[in-house]
């Protein structure tokens, strides 16, 4: 029995840490640097919520989501009466492709972006 036992234990370790060998790394991985997270926050009413992006996304589309995401999407209400800022730059309002601003793949020094309702006089 304890011939038995010590047999067991010798072997057991040796196929506990075997792997195969590395294969080809999978085509998604080649594609992630495409994609960048960002954070859209409402100041107003404290609302924040992420999203997925990609440089080309323009900003219409980002406001057309985070309204349905943080629950601005009523119809009576329109996308070109919320306006976009960098959280860096409240100055000036962005447009466009969000590539255009800044963006990097997500992280401490990650994008974030500020939305608000703003609708003309």
């Amino acid at each position: 029995v304890m011939a038995v036992s010590l047999l067991r234990m010798t072997l057991i370790p040796a196929f506990a840490g075997v792997q195969g060998a590395p294969g080809r790394q999978p085509r998604v991985a080649a594609h992630v640097s495409d994609i960048c997270e960002i954070v859209v926050t409402c100041p107003s009413v404290g609302a924040r919520t992420r999203m997925v992006v990609q440089e080309d996304t323009t900003v219409d589309a980002i406001v057309k989501r985070a309204r349905q995401a943080l629950g601005f999407d009523q119809s009576f209400l329109n996308d070109s009466d919320f306006k976009v800022y960098l959280k860096t730059d409240e100055s000036t309002p962005i447009g466009g492709k969000i590539g255009d601003h800044g963006l990097v793949p997500w992280g401490p020094e990650g994008m974030e972006l500020h939305i608000y309702f703003d609708p003309p006089l």
